[in-house]
């Protein structure tokens, strides 16, 4: 992984927005620039080229930074708006496989977060969590 996505990976991670924030998307689209999951490497010895990657989305390296900083602080066990729990691996997986997630992440009538939807790299991200099969790491 690159020194500078690193290093923006530990910037993201420490901050701690609300889902009220009204600068949430913009400051999640700066910061990752667009993205975050992370690529894994496999060989393939038949393969003659230099670089054989595949991006791997899992919980633990892409979706859990982006609902950690935009969701978790209102949807968590002791504050669970609209009774949406979004704190852990098993909760998240249960409202993403739901298309709970999605429907909500890209509403424009009643938006998640409330002030306006993510970046569309990030629900790109989440959807392809959802789509490599919501694992866990």
């Amino acid at each position: 992984m690159p020194v500078s996505r690193i290093v923006v990976v530990f910037l993201i991670a420490g901050f701690t927005l609300s889902c009220e924030d009204n600068e949430l998307s913009e400051l999640l689209a700066e910061e990752v620039g667009g993205t975050v999951d992370t690529p894994i490497e496999t060989d393939d010895e038949d393969d003659d080229t230099s670089s054989n990657n595949t991006t791997v989305v899992t919980y633990q390296n892409t979706a859990k930074l982006i609902l950690d900083n935009a969701c978790v602080e209102c949807h968590n066990a002791t504050n669970a708006a609209g009774g949406v729990r979004l704190q852990d691996f098993e909760n998240a997986a249960a409202e993403a496989a739901s298309g709970s997630m999605i429907n909500r992440m890209t509403s424009t009538t009643s938006p998640m977060p409330p002030s306006g939807n993510l970046p569309d790299a990030l629900i790109q991200d989440i959807m392809d969590w959802i789509d490599d099969g919501l694992l866990e790491n």
